[in-house]
């Protein structure tokens, strides 16, 4: 084989791996990347959807102060309790405990102590839960871990077949066709994409091979030498302890972890002679997304160690997952990689349409099990692209308009997400490729553009209020889905007209022919 040969069996090669692991994974690609996206801001989201929990700036002492006086009276024989403190991104105080398989959590007044009846709610958790393991447990991150595989493949597939357009990027030589809004638009977000897709894929091997957490962190103080996590915890003595007040340890705790930067407190075996009481640091100003800890004996109120420092290992380990969830560059970095996620979305979007433009009449001249699987394509395209828009939208209205008194409401929510979805796949397969197209962006710009008005209606966090309290996080939500719904409205638009002047031509050719 000449080098001619084998160059042109290279690229075809590359070409076939490109269109079809693609396409059959482009539907999952952009489901995976639409709500990684959202989950940058899975923390306003949550904020969002909780709208009775509006909690005064408290001071650590006194939020901690509260929360231990709850705890002690909610679950003082419970084997664990863990204490979410108030943050910049997520103002309030969280009390969880647990006792044997059960877990409960609530929301507390940092201030008075008092509960928060707020609805229930999965809040910006379910959509970056959703976002890596599609709400299927370990099947769910195989498959995830999967479509990363194939994406990175894609990618060098696509660098492979579409060298020529690097150069024609730089020489601003753009096309107002699918092709070019696709290949223009991977290489505007191509370091993006290799970013978050490779260090996505080492979190969600991480959390499928349950021996590699075992040896950097341990799960028990019998945990292996060598692990890379001090572990502080002790076996229950079935001795009773009184605890010590949790606000007492905060300075000591500080001391060693820095004012201001606790973020969670754990506190294992509460009211035992070996309970052990482990403050947690902030990860959000730095990139190494692993919490420095100090621990204390929770009756003596002795400090039992602290680690603030990890081997290289861990070190490497985590700067992926620091990268990956970009928590460590404030709302600038969370809004760089909101726009780039959206922009990847575009990308991936433009690809399958073209997969269906360029193969349109071609399919129209082939056999019926030809045409079937070309009409289920299509139809596939609009509901994993337009058809997972409309069901986040859904699953935000849905925090608004089911009573807040519904038994299982956070399930409730996510059962409209999935039934709105289902409902788009159903559209999309009745309707004609095009006009399933409009309706369904006009559906989610709708959906999009009136959200803030249905905050407005049934809350009282809309958005005027919002911004004259200065909370950004709420009017930040109404204001990103307003925009987001201008350019899915402009969008749909756009395909109308295309719409219309397919139908004038159909309706001339018919003519002409008649």
């Amino acid at each position: 084989m000449n080098q001619s040969t084998f160059t042109r069996t290279f690229t075809r090669a590359m070409s076939e791996l490109h269109t079809w692991g693609g396409l059959v994974f482009g539907w999952l690609l952009f489901v995976i990347f639409f709500t990684g996206t959202l989950a940058v801001f899975s923390a306003e989201i949550t904020h969002w959807m909780q709208p009775a929990v509006r909690p005064a700036q408290t001071e650590p002492a006194q939020a901690i102060a509260a929360a231990d006086k709850k705890l002690r009276q909610l679950a003082p024989k419970a084997d664990l309790w863990m204490i979410a403190m108030p943050q910049e991104r997520s103002p309030g105080l969280e009390i969880i405990w647990k006792k044997g398989l059960a877990t409960l959590e609530k929301q507390l007044d940092p201030q008075s102590g008092t509960l928060l009846k707020s609805p229930e709610t999965e809040g910006g958790h379910f959509l970056a839960h959703f976002h890596f393991q599609l709400h299927s447990g370990k099947s769910g991150l195989w498959l995830v871990s999967f479509a990363s595989v194939v994406m990175l493949a894609a990618l060098v597939s696509g660098i492979a077949i579409r060298t020529q357009v690097f150069t024609e990027f730089f020489r601003l030589r753009w096309r107002k066709n699918w092709l070019s809004a696709h290949t223009l638009t991977g290489v505007l977000t191509l370091p993006f994409v290799v970013l978050i897709t490779y260090t996505g894929l080492t979190v969600t091997l991480f959390m499928v091979q349950p021996a590699i957490p075992q040896v950097l962190y341990g799960s028990s103080w019998k945990s292996p030498a060598t692990v890379a996590a001090n572990n502080y915890e002790r076996p229950r003595a079935n001795l009773p302890g009184e605890l010590v007040p949790l606000a007492r340890l905060l300075p000591l705790a500080e001391e060693e972890l820095g004012k201001g930067k606790i973020s969670f407190i754990r506190v294992s075996n509460p009211g035992d002679r070996q309970a052990v009481v482990t403050f947690f640091r902030t990860v959000d100003d730095t990139i190494v997304a692993m919490s420095s800890r100090a621990a204390f004996d929770g009756v003596t109120g002795e400090m039992l160690g602290s680690q603030t420092t990890w081997n290289k290992y861990v070190k490497f380990y985590r700067t992926l997952v620091g990268l990956h969830i970009a928590r460590f560059g404030g709302y600038p970095l969370a809004w760089l990689y909101f726009t780039a996620g959206l922009v990847s979305c575009a990308m991936i979007a433009a690809g399958l349409v073209f997969f269906t433009v360029k193969r349109r009449c071609r399919y129209a001249r082939s056999s019926a099990a030809a045409q079937m699987m070309y009409r289920a394509i299509e139809a596939l395209n609009t509901t994993a692209v337009t058809g997972i828009i409309i069901a986040c939208g859904a699953y935000l209205w849905a925090n608004r308009l089911l009573p807040s008194t519904l038994s299982g409401r956070a399930d409730a929510e996510i059962t409209v997400f999935f039934g709105i979805w289902l409902l788009m796949l159903l559209h999309a397969f009745l309707r004609p490729p095009l006009r399933a197209w409009t309706e369904q962006l006009g559906i989610a710009a709708g959906l999009c553009m009136g959200l803030p008005v249905l905050n407005a209606l049934t809350t009282k966090v809309g958005l005027l209020p919002a911004i004259a309290r200065r909370d950004w996080m709420t009017a930040g939500v109404d204001l990103t889905a307003v925009v987001l719904g201008l350019l899915l409205a402009i969008t749909a638009w756009q395909v109308a007209l295309k719409q219309q002047r397919a139908e004038q031509c159909r309706s001339v050719s018919n003519t002409v022919n008649s």
